[in-house]
C-alpha cells in the first residue's frame, strides 16, 4: 500500500512541518501572549484565522504537492515502477497511486492543523475562560479544516498531472503554484466579481455560496475529483508505453 511508503517518507513530515510553521506565521498573536485571561475557546479561534492568512495560502500549493507530487517520476527514474506493476497488476497500481496522491496533500493540512490546535491548546487553554462547551468555534475550525484539505487534495493530484506529462519535477512543483496564484491575481486586479475562481475564498467562504456554503462544498468536492480524474487519465496513457 502506498499510504505505508507516505508515512514512511521524510518528504511527509517537511511539507508537515512547514505548514505548521505557516499556520503559526499566519497566526494573529497579538493580545493572545500577554493577556491574563483569554476568551474560551482561544486555542480554537487562533488557527482557525491563521487558515484565513496569506502565509497559509501561499504555503498551500507548496506543501500539498510536496510529498507525492513527483512519485511516478522517482519510481520511473529509479526503476521501480515494473516492479510494481509486476507485482499489483496495473490496476491495482493505478489505484493506489490515484488515492495516495489525492489524501498525500489532504493529510499534510490535516496533520499540521492537529499539532496547531495542540500546540495553542498546551499554550493558551489553562489561561482561557471556562469552557462551556461552545460548538461555534468547533465547527468554523472543522469546515475551514475541510476546505483546506480539498484544496490540498486538488493541488496534489493536479501536481502528479504534470509530472506525468511534463516529466519534470521543476512542473510538478511550479505549475500548481503558478497556476494557483493566476487565479488569486486574476481576481484581485481583474475580475474581482468572479469570487468563484479566487483560492482565498475557497477557504474564507466570505461570498454568497448558498445556504450552508453547499454551493463551495459542491465546488471544492468537483474540483478535487476533476484532478483527480485528470490523474487518472494521465497515468494511464503513461502506461501504456510500458
Amino acid at each position: 500500500m502506498d499510504l505505508k511508503r507516505l508515512f514512511r517518507d521524510r518528504k511527509f513530515y517537511l511539507a508537515v512541518l512547514l505548514s505548521f510553521l505557516g499556520i503559526l506565521a499566519g497566526t494573529a498573536w497579538a493580545g493572545s501572549l500577554g493577556a491574563k485571561t483569554l476568551a474560551a475557546g482561544t486555542f480554537l479561534s487562533l488557527p482557525a484565522w491563521a487558515l484565513r492568512s496569506r502565509t497559509v495560502l501561499f504555503l498551500l500549493p507548496l506543501t500539498s504537492v510536496i510529498p507525492y507530487g513527483d512519485e511516478y517520476l522517482r519510481e520511473r527514474r529509479g526503476r521501480f515502477q515494473r516492479f510494481l506493476l509486476a507485482r499489483r497488476g496495473r490496476r491495482e497500481y493505478c489505484m493506489d497511486k490515484l488515492l495516495t496522491t489525492a489524501l498525500s496533500g489532504a493529510l499534510v493540512w490535516l496533520f499540521a492543523i492537529f499539532f496547531a490546535v495542540l500546540f495553542f491548546f498546551l499554550l493558551f487553554f489553562a489561561r482561557e475562560q471556562v469552557w462551556s462547551g461552545q460548538i461555534e468555534p468547533i465547527r468554523a475550525l472543522w469546515e475551514l479544516s475541510g476546505r483546506v484539505c480539498l484544496i490540498a487534495s486538488a493541488l496534489a493530484s493536479l501536481s502528479a498531472v504534470c509530472a506525468i506529462t511534463g516529466g519534470t519535477v521543476y512542473l510538478a512543483f511550479g505549475l500548481p503554484f503558478v497556476l494557483f496564484y493566476s487565479c488569486v491575481i486574476l481576481r484581485d486586479r481583474y475580475l474581482e466579481g468572479l469570487y468563484c475562481m479566487d483560492p482565498a475564498e475557497w477557504i474564507k467562504a466570505e461570498q454568497n455560496w448558498g445556504e450552508g456554503k453547499l454551493g463551495l462544498w459542491l465546488f471544492l468536492l468537483l474540483l478535487a475529483a476533476g484532478c483527480a480524474l485528470l490523474h487518472a487519465l494521465a497515468l494511464e496513457h503513461a502506461l501504456r508505453e510500458i
